[in-house]
């Protein structure tokens, strides 16, 4: 019996490992990759990829197996197609790609449903960490955007510029330099003249964009767009302007393809783009390896393969989970410190396999990951590149250990910035009468699925005002209602605003659907004038205080209204209504929550006695999504929205500096601010429950 209980233990041993000492011909490990290797976004991949295949393998393989990539063209393939197969192949026990942060938004929630790891090297949209962090299946080898926009305004300030524009795209890519450009513009000083935001594939609103942007003669242009045509006609329309304002372009322009169609009219362009770390030797040693210098993100890719086989090699070739969590000791470990030459890595594979694990470094740096998350590295190379003689040459290089930069994501989303508003508490207005009532005006601006978390938030702070108290008839409330049945909507008629929150969509009046609303409607509404279309308006008077929240999108000209049609509605048209509401004494005193990006291009032109705005971004920043739920694919909330919410829920009875200093600690990637507050009252002495308590 004994006898019969070791072979089956040797038969389970052969069934659950690579090892097989007796043959020369080991089995296979294997890893997909799926990437553009043709079309715009085609670049060297496998150069990299290869490359670090080979040293693997040279130094004995992943658990006694061989590895190899099945590698996809995502050119030639749909990215869900791809997705599927490797997803449900279980000889593939973890994936590289893809390259996009559009894909990425695509492809990670399937990859985390099933439990496969994901590693896109090079997607960087900053939304992706707070969207997919946490789970432990998608990892990526390089920091979010933010650290990119910080140095490419570090690129401009450095070249002497006082004023800049940005010029990027209305897409997942895009919207991370667009979140954080008036950010750090505002933080390092500098005077922004102008944002323009494209579509993605817009070629003349491109070229359209830039003329715009140049007539208000900045010092530089930053520029970040993804598709390379875009690119190409970009630098065309800027050679037309004669080269008098700097262009700096990001790491979405450092494709072969801009050089390849512009010939000479590339030379000396410049930008910033994901480099290899320069102290690691591997630019010298591609160059000695394959006669050129490798194209932007090739050491990444290397180090994906790299990584990945580490982790492999720690989970004994088993992906799922165990490698999640074998990848975690992998870039956690501190005994002795190791590159990423085939010597090296020979020396880190025997080390995992004692069950001891080094610090770990890179073709592109430091692998150390944010220890919270386990997604993003806290530390990038970024090179500033330049064109020359055909080719892109570094120039410089910036790391984001240092220098003031932010480091990761998680940490970006920690760091308060230090530019709070300063308030005087020596304000003496007349004397405010009694409050009578309290009325409130809800407003969602915009329409769609896509926009679900404007509807979530104003019908949490519908939910919290009715708890509260207040009755419907004193409510107004307007939005679209189109996503609770909306047939993207995994979970019919539930609306949330929060992952464990209840629903929201229950015992809803809604007053005016979002979609029959004009513009003149909503002076209506406001002024009390009931007409055929506005058969339900606010009834306020002298004595009563009207709390507004609305949300919803915004540009620089104001807030982007969607309804009967799609207007931008600026700071002189809400000025004019409050002004009306003003002669007309309808009401004791306004406070307006404003949630949409730019909203402080409207709080700059309010100045009508007793209207106070309180905004979760300045004229030239965007506001912030929160909490994405993979379930629905879908942002639950706005930052700013979410903050204010929160606030009614917990501590009504906060004064309005303490309301101030609460949101503008939480929301801490643009500047929460209050605008009118002079003709408001004193925020030190006044209480936030005047507006949220009947």
């Amino acid at each position: 019996m004994k006898k019969k209980v070791y072979l089956l233990l040797i038969l389970f041993t052969g069934l659950t490992s690579c090892r097989k000492e007796d043959t020369d011909i080991l089995p296979v490990i294997k890893i997909g990759v799926m990437l553009p290797y043709t079309g715009e976004y085609a670049a060297d991949w496998d150069t990299g990829l290869d490359w670090a295949v080979e040293n693997i393998n040279l130094s004995g393989g992943i658990n006694g197996c061989r590895l190899e990539l099945v590698k996809k063209d995502l050119n030639k393939e749909s990215l869900n197609a791809v997705a599927s197969q490797f997803i449900n192949d279980e000889s593939i026990k973890a994936v590289i790609g893809p390259l996009t942060s559009a894909d990425v938004y695509e492809a990670a929630p399937e990859f985390i449903k099933a439990k496969k790891l994901l590693m896109a090297p090079v997607a960087t949209a900053a939304n992706i960490s707070r969207a997919f962090s946490g789970y432990g299946y998608f990892w990526r080898l390089t920091e979010p955007d933010i650290s990119q926009m910080k140095t490419l305004i570090l690129l401009a300030q450095k070249g002497d510029a006082r004023q800049i524009a940005l010029l990027t795209e209305e897409s997942e890519y895009g919207a991370s330099f667009e979140d954080w450009f008036g950010f750090f513009a505002t933080e390092m000083g500098l005077e922004v003249t102008g944002v323009e935001v494209v579509p993605p594939g817009d070629i003349s609103g491109t070229r359209n964009a830039w003329n715009t942007l140049v007539s208000n003669s900045p010092d530089a242009v930053i520029s970040a767009i993804n598709l390379p045509s875009q690119n190409i006609e970009l630098v065309r329309a800027y050679r037309e302007n004669g080269q008098q304002i700097r262009l700096l372009m990001s790491d979405a322009a450092a494709f072969r393809s801009l050089i390849d169609e512009l010939g000479n009219a590339a030379e000396n362009l410049e930008g910033s783009s994901i480099a290899s770390w320069p102290n690691s030797g591997f630019d010298v040693s591609y160059h000695a390896r394959y006669q050129k210098y490798p194209d932007p993100f090739i050491s990444q890719m290397y180090d994906a393969v790299m990584l990945l086989g580490y982790g492999l090699e720690a989970s004994q070739g088993t992906g799922g989970e165990t490698l999640k969590e074998a990848l975690k000791q992998v870039v956690s470990g501190k005994d002795g410190e190791y590159s990423w030459q085939r010597d090296e890595i020979s020396k880190v594979m025997g080390s995992i396999r004692n069950g001891i694990f080094p610090d770990i470094s890179g073709a592109s740096g430091s692998l150390n990951y944010d220890e919270l998350y386990y997604t993003d590295v806290i530390a990038t190379t970024y090179g500033h590149w330049r064109i020359d003689a055909g080719q892109f040459v570094v120039t410089e290089f910036y790391t984001s250990d240092g220098s003031g930069r932010i480091s990761s994501t998680s940490a970006a989303y920690r760091v308060m910035a230090e530019k709070m508003q300063v308030f005087s508490d020596t304000i003496a207005l007349a004397t405010l009468p009694p409050r009578n009532n309290l009325y409130a005006f809800l407003l969602a601006a915009s329409q769609g699925w896509n926009n679900y978390r404007h509807q979530a938030d104003v019908l949490q702070m519908y939910q919290l005002l009715k708890q509260n108290g207040l009755p419907d008839e004193r409510i107004i409330l307007i939005m679209a209602d189109d996503i609770a049945l909306a047939p993207s909507n995994p979970v019919p008629s539930v609306v949330k605003n929060r992952l464990d929150g209840e629903n929201l969509y229950h015992d809803v009046e809604i007053d005016y659907n979002l979609s029959d609303v004009s513009t003149e409607d909503l002076k209506n509404i406001l002024n009390g004038n009931i007409t055929s279309t506005t058969p339900v308006v606010l009834n306020t008077g002298a004595g009563d205080n009207l709390f507004m929240f609305s949300v919803g999108h915004g540009s620089t000209a104001g807030m982007t209204f969607e309804g009967a049609t799609t207007k931008s509605l600026g700071a002189s048209y809400w000025n004019n209504i409050f002004e009306q509401m003003d002669q007309q004494d309808r009401f004791r005193q306004v406070f307006w929550v404003l949630e949409n990006c730019y909203a402080g291009c409207i709080g700059e032109g309010i100045a009508t006695p007793r209207v106070m705005l309180m905004t979760g971004a300045n004229p030239y920043e965007t506001s912030k999504a929160f909490l994405y739920d993979s379930g629905i694919k879908n942002w639950l909330a706005d930052k700013f929205a979410y903050s204010i919410n929160n606030a009614v829920e917990t501590n009504p009875n906060l004064t309005f500096y303490e309301l101030y200093e609460r949101c503008f600690t939480f929301v801490n990637g643009s500047h929460v601010s209050f605008y009118n507050y002079r003709n408001f009252g004193n925020i030190y002495a006044k209480s936030f429950n005047e507006f949220v308590q009947p």
